[in-house]
């Protein structure tokens, strides 16, 4: 059984207000840390988090008092914020990201910025405080990059992996495909599409993408965070595919809808699918958690790899099975969003 490593320890979680983050920051309250702290530049975010924790949880504002929680306003672009936070910390899991795809694309400078110059300052800073564990969270596209997100993920990846050749830190990374229901998810569009009786746009018949719950998201951090030796890419193994047009059929079922589908073409630097990794990495399955594999370079020859890392050959989903997935996280609680 694994031992529970974030026990009396110090986390901090980056990019806190997003939907990754507060999820981590949920399960962290369950881990029995001692310190939890939450940063974001998104100070609205970090409210809406505050209420909301306090809802879950109506002794929060106790163990607020005593330093169980506290919500730093601050940008990871900032180096000297990123010390301060990092001051005194056991764990970090770094979420904050600039993460969709055509902002990115139109906003390169701000998006080298933040992906790639704010993750470099926040491996600085842990190495400067001795900060014992890294986990940085990082996409598919990050797998031989075509956008402009995918590569300063792809960026960021290598100042992680590279920052173990110093000092006392472990530094790793998971990479994911779509996180359901995340905030700026495309179910959120389709819905607001039926309910605004608009045509569904979707950008290609044939497009494809792997998707994985918030929660089980969640759980593999953790897990990962746990059993990390250092120099590790993380992926979630056997996540689900979908065709993007079965989404949003499945959608249109379960809401019975008639709205059309209109197909509006693929949008700067996307693809009509994913990889999980690279033609330079392998997959292997990890030791000690089945639902975790680790990337290795394909220069090794082994034989025990996965070959269901690229969303075009994988087994997609059929409309009934990503339904039930989708009821099952409950997407009827957003039918009038």
């Amino acid at each position: 059984m694994i031992k529970n490593i974030f026990y009396k320890k110090n986390v901090l979680v980056t990019g806190g207000s997003g939907s990754i983050g507060s999820g981590i920051v949920q399960l962290l309250l369950k881990k029995k840390c001692k310190v939890i702290r939450v940063l974001s530049n998104d100070e609205n975010g970090i409210y809406e988090l505050s209420e909301r924790l306090n809802g879950l949880n109506k002794k929060l504002s106790v163990k607020m008092k005593s330093n169980k929680i506290r919500y730093l306003l601050g940008d990871i672009r900032d180096f000297r914020r990123c010390l301060l936070a990092t001051n005194k910390i056991d764990i970090v899991i770094h979420a904050a990201a600039m993460k969709h795809v055509p902002i990115c694309e139109y906003n390169i400078d701000e998006t080298y910025k933040t992906n790639v110059i704010g993750t470099k300052n926040l491996v600085d800073a842990c190495l400067k405080n001795n900060v014992k564990r890294f986990l940085f969270i990082s996409t598919d596209k990050a797998a031989d990059p075509t956008s402009e997100m995918g590569k300063s993920k792809f960026e960021a990846e290598k100042i992680v992996i590279e920052a173990n050749k110093k000092k006392i830190t472990k530094f790793s990374v998971i990479r994911f495909g779509n996180i359901l229901f995340s905030r700026g998810s495309v179910i959120f569009k389709f819905i607001k599409q039926i309910n605004s009786k608009q045509k569904i746009t979707i950008t290609g018949e044939n497009v494809s993408r792997f998707f994985v719950s918030l929660n089980l998201a969640v759980k593999c951090i953790a897990n990962s965070i746990e059993i990390m030796k250092g120099r590790e890419i993380f992926v979630v193994m056997k996540m689900p595919t979908f065709r993007i047009i079965d989404l949003a059929k499945a959608i249109k079922s379960i809401f019975k809808s008639k709205n059309p589908i209109k197909f509006i073409g693929l949008r700067e630097g996307e693809k009509n699918y994913e990889k999980l990794i690279s033609s330079k990495e392998i997959l292997i399955k990890h030791p000690k958690v089945k639902k975790l594999g680790v990337i290795i370079s394909n220069k090794i020859k082994i034989k025990n790899y996965n070959l269901e890392t690229d969303s075009r050959f994988s087994n997609h989903l059929s409309i009934k099975n990503i339904k039930q997935i989708l009821l099952k996280e409950k997407i009827l609680k957003y039918k009038f969003i």
